[in-house]
């Protein structure tokens, strides 16, 4: 009986207390905008691992930092000028954690500017809308993996997809 009381007494406590958060820690007047600029000014040091097979670069503390076959480290903003993408769509924080960046939220089919596509642009690919992964026609996946939407090539980059393998169709 005792120890019911203590849980329901420690559930209410925990729903009645606020969260407090230091005044410090968010500066007064900036936007959010502001401060997602300010922060990816900052961010853009950190030192990435980044894996030159895959095009792909990790956060320092994860799984492959420093651990793929082939590789280098180099700052965040510079392998984002080359060109690489952050492992999982998670850019890099200074406290070394991720977070997501603002292109897992883009919706397929949306066109946010102008971009300079690879191949083809008007061949039907197969987007795995699970993995952000385009198939191009002829090749295994093609058409069948669980969860995906068929789109063209141009839309499918437009929608942050990226090719299988590294190759865009022709």
């Amino acid at each position: 009986m005792r120890r019911l009381l203590a849980t329901i007494g420690l559930i209410v406590a925990l729903l009645f207390v606020p969260a407090s958060v230091p005044a410090n820690t968010i500066p007064h007047g900036l936007s959010d905008t502001a401060r997602s600029h300010s922060q990816s000014q900052d961010n853009s040091k950190i030192k990435v691992w980044v894996n030159t097979h895959s095009g792909v670069y990790h956060c320092p503390g994860t799984r492959w930092y420093g651990a793929t076959k082939s590789g280098e480290y180099m700052a965040q903003g510079e392998a984002q000028q080359k060109g690489y993408r952050p492992a999982y769509g998670r850019t890099c924080q200074s406290g070394g954690g991720e977070s997501a960046s603002p292109n897992t939220s883009k919706k397929h089919g949306s066109t946010t500017g102008k971009t300079e596509h690879q191949g083809n642009p008007n061949v039907k690919v197969w987007v795995n809308t699970s993995s952000g992964v385009y198939h191009c026609p002829g090749t295994r996946w093609y058409g069948t993996t669980k969860h995906g939407e068929y789109m063209t090539q141009a839309q499918a980059e437009d929608a942050g997809d990226r090719p299988a393998y590294g190759r865009a169709c022709e």
